[in-house]
């Protein structure tokens, strides 16, 4: 983390190719040793409970229905319908996996804000004033502005966010597109608020 005028710097890792994406969630189904933390990680914080859900219930919903639709087409078609519904739920289960495995990470130096496969957050951990509940929408989802507040940036997977990271010194994040940030509010979600902020206690 470099410094910068009237505060520190950050880093942020935008949004993937689709084509990477597909890769992320192909990654997170394959099995593999369970670790703690990454990167010398000394906790970490699950997030996207509520999407992670959904997107199981969907699994299931499709598993049940594609077994019945099948037997109603015609079988010149049954293949091409099987590798759909192969496509679909795997595609459902490794979005989920991925949200699973890639929790926000708390640091001995740092604080790693993730979204599973749209991108994440790091600040330095010194910055991290307080961590508080919130319930709002923040439009839009991976890293990004947030409208009404030039000094706010949101971290998410969705536009649903649950805790509020107040920062100080301001800590410069540069959005690509959506331009830099002096950031002051950090937005993101957490299964766990109170959890977010006793790991970040030092």
């Amino acid at each position: 983390m470099d410094t910068a005028a009237g505060g520190i710097c950050g880093t942020v890792a935008g949004r993937p190719t689709p084509w990477r994406i597909v890769r992320i969630w192909a990654a997170a189904l394959v099995p593999r040793a369970r670790r703690s933390g990454r990167d010398g990680a000394s906790a970490t914080a699950p997030h996207s409970q509520t999407l992670r859900q959904s997107l199981l219930c969907l699994v299931v919903m499709e598993l049940a229905a594609a077994v019945p639709i099948s037997s109603m087409l015609p079988p010149a078609v049954r293949v091409a319908h099987a590798v759909l519904e192969a496509v679909l739920i795997l595609a459902g289960l490794g979005a989920a996996a991925a949200l699973a495995r890639s929790p926000h990470e708390v640091r001995a130096d740092a604080l790693v804000l993730r979204t599973g496969f749209l991108g994440e957050v790091q600040i330095p951990r010194e910055a991290v004033r307080s961590v508080g509940a919130t319930v709002r929408t923040v439009r839009g989802c991976g890293p990004r502005p947030v409208s009404g507040e030039p000094n706010a940036v949101a971290c998410s997977v969705d536009g649903n966010v649950n805790a509020v990271l107040r920062l100080w010194p301001p800590v410069h994040l540069d959005l690509g597109p959506a331009g830099r940030v002096a950031a002051e509010t950090l937005y993101t979600s957490a299964e766990s608020a109170t959890a977010l902020r006793a790991a970040l206690r030092p």
